[in-house]
């Protein structure tokens, strides 16, 4: 497959996810600096246009969708910076997982995933988080 035909069925995919979920997705042009958000209350992701970030679209997406969708509170985001970076670890957890399900929908096996890792890391430009994709798919842990 190309990777027009997976980005176009991805962002197909999490679309889905967001109408499912009745979850709003608002596109801004902020500035290079400010940073995708997401609004648990109001059920809102915030799209910066201009946000400068090596991971792609869909990553960004899935990231925001997984603090709505994996989030089991109401939690107010201005915590402690641990805290917060645990929340943040937890959605790149959970938005890999995500897209995991959607670009591995047709291969059941966990080893054939796993060989299939560093096209899956640069499809959605995840190389700064390949321990977390790695630790997702290994087959050795998930065999058991």
């Amino acid at each position: 497959m190309s990777y027009d035909f997976k980005s176009n069925a991805s962002r197909e995919y999490l679309e889905n996810i967001i109408d499912l979920n009745h979850i709003t997705i608002i596109h801004l042009s902020g500035t290079t600096y400010d940073p995708d958000v997401v609004n648990i209350q109001k059920k809102a992701i915030i799209i910066n246009n201009n946000y400068q970030s090596n991971f792609s679209y869909e990553f960004r997406i899935a990231h925001e969708l997984a603090h709505l969708l994996c989030t089991t509170s109401s939690e107010n985001y201005n915590l402690s910076l641990l805290t917060k970076n645990d929340i943040e670890k937890q959605a790149n957890i959970d938005g890999i997982q995500l897209l995991i399900n959607f670009y591995f929908s047709e291969i059941a096996s966990g080893k054939l995933r796993w060989n299939y890792r560093f096209q899956f890391i640069s499809t959605f430009g995840l190389g700064p988080l390949t321990h977390l994709v790695e630790k997702i798919l290994n087959p050795i842990k998930n065999s058991v």
